[in-house]
């Protein structure tokens, strides 16, 4: 890595771990006040504010409505269920981050051609989670799988139909149209205790994850470029494991610690492939 690499990885990656794992323990806490459901549907409130001011229009159409299902309602539905449901929201994010490998198995399915890096990428990847989540399994650490399963549908589904499209206003319009679908399901499990704590947590966890960590994330890939961006997003559940500590003092098993190690090396084998 050059020097001048390295700056920009600092400049922009650094932050997007912080910021988006930091958003792990923080959703825990914050679902203590509020729903999953409710939670989602102020994440992507604030964060199509920020998509329409910074892009100023929208992308609009069909394949764009379905490309919300599935990246934010999907996904940030499983993603806050998952963290809600789990003692441990590091471990969440390492199921979430298996994205990657359920991309490269769509696209075996689809007809695409992966390099043998790719496979012993999967393989890892399999062998990682099913350690991870053997002794501890529980309903978070499956919504967070799904999550991740989801997240990478709805992946392949942006490159195939969407990749031409300006990105800022694509999320502008996916967080709009997908705003009616979650006011729909806030009844899902509903509670919701109005308490500054609670408001300021909830406004806290909408600015850091969909603004900053959106705002970081667009840089990265910006300078850095998609791939070098993506192996540096592994830092995310690193970073969430480390600040779940910190927030619950909830220490991952050496089992959980190898199983997640594992998992991200084939990951990062697949991105790189």
């Amino acid at each position: 890595m050059s020097s001048n690499t390295a700056s920009l990885f600092i400049k922009w990656m650094i932050p997007v771990a912080i910021v988006w794992g930091l958003s792990y323990p923080l959703t825990k806490l914050v679902t203590f006040y509020s729903s999953p459901m409710i939670v989602s549907v102020v994440r992507v409130l604030i964060g199509s504010v920020f998509f329409i001011l910074l892009g100023k229009g929208l992308s609009v159409g069909i394949k764009q409505f379905i490309n919300g299902l599935f990246n934010f309602v999907g996904l940030l539905t499983l993603l806050n269920l998952g963290i809600y449901f789990s003692n441990n929201p590091g471990l969440v994010s390492v199921m979430i981050y298996t994205q990657p490998l359920f991309i490269l198995v769509i696209e075996i399915i689809l007809g695409s051609k992966v390099k043998t890096k790719g496979i012993i990428g999967i393989i890892l990847g399999v062998i990682g989670v099913t350690a991870s989540a053997f002794l501890s399994f529980n309903l978070g650490l499956l919504f967070g799988l799904l999550g991740g399963l989801i997240w990478g549908i709805g992946t392949v589904y942006y490159r195939r139909n969407l990749i031409k499209e300006d990105l800022v206003k694509l999320n502008a319009f996916m967080g709009l149209s997908s705003l009616p679908i979650l006011l729909a399901l806030t009844p899902i499990n509903y509670h919701l205790v109005l308490s500054p704590v609670g408001v300021g947590l909830l406004i806290a966890l909408g600015l850091l994850s969909q603004v900053a960590g959106f705002y970081f994330w667009f840089n990265a890939v910006r300078y850095l470029g998609s791939v070098k961006a993506s192996a540096g997003s592994l830092l995310v559940p690193i970073m969430a494991y480390v600040l779940s500590f910190a927030f619950f003092k909830e220490i991952p098993t050496p089992i959980e610690i190898l199983g997640s190690a594992i998992t991200l090396v084939g990951v990062y084998l697949t991105m790189t492939s």
